[in-house]
């Protein structure tokens, strides 16, 4: 009896592994092709399957189900978030939002699947669930890192709301690519940055001499996420 393998994400200069490697970028790219055409609930494992050529047990002997596929492929559009400390909030915070979410949101791609996708977790808790544990959360973390480096500087208040921060940089991306159909530029996204140094969400807005001066404490940055 043959052992089982899976499509591993190795490239070798020649074997099985290159041969995984193609049948898996086949795979990905059937699915976001899929995705824009047909929407997350009318696309099936048969469908992809048949259009990167391969059986539907290659398929499920590397993903259990559709939505694994579909988060798969969602990463594949992913790049790294950048975490490096450069020792520049600035240039820092700006690498953030250019590779981390004007690359992803401003992504062709990226802007044809996620209508679709979007309106399909509103039917489906678990890909939701799943999209937002697997994909969102663990990038919102990375990106808190240099935020929070930023507060240890002294770059930005120590009550400055990270995760509204982060949340409005996402939400302005989000609607400019998926209703104009257009990304951040750098002068944007360098606007963008430089509204966040300049006037950040707090929890706090009073100042000394508002609410949060005269009760004499401070909110923890960390409250609320």
């Amino acid at each position: 009896m043959g052992t089982k393998r899976t499509l591993q994400s190795v490239v070798d200069a020649d074997g099985p592994h290159r041969r995984d490697l193609e049948a898996r970028r086949r795979i990905l790219a059937a699915v976001l092709d899929l995705l824009e055409q047909r929407g997350y609930a009318r696309m099936t494992i048969e469908q992809v399957a048949v259009s990167a050529k391969v059986g539907k047990a290659t398929l499920y002997r590397s993903w259990p189900n559709k939505a694994a596929l579909v988060l798969d492929a969602v990463r594949s559009q992913l790049r790294e978030v950048p975490t490096e400390e450069t020792g520049d909030t600035r240039e820092e915070l700006l690498s953030v939002a250019k590779h981390a979410l004007a690359g992803f949101f401003g992504s062709p791609q990226v802007r044809a699947i996620l209508p679709a996708l979007i309106a399909d977790t509103a039917q489906d808790p678990e890909l939701r669930r799943r999209l937002r544990d697997e994909v969102l959360e663990p990038r919102r973390e990375q990106s808190r890192t240099v935020l929070e480096r930023a507060i240890g500087r002294g770059d930005l208040p120590e009550d400055t709301d990270i995760r509204l921060a982060l949340e409005m940089w996402a939400g302005a991306m989000m609607f400019r690519g998926v209703f104009y159909d257009e990304g951040y530029d750098d002068a944007a996204l360098n606007r963008i940055v430089d509204a966040t140094l300049a006037s950040p969400p707090r929890f706090h807005s009073g100042g000394a001499d508002g609410p949060a001066g005269a009760s004499g404490t401070r909110t923890d940055a960390r409250q609320g996420s």
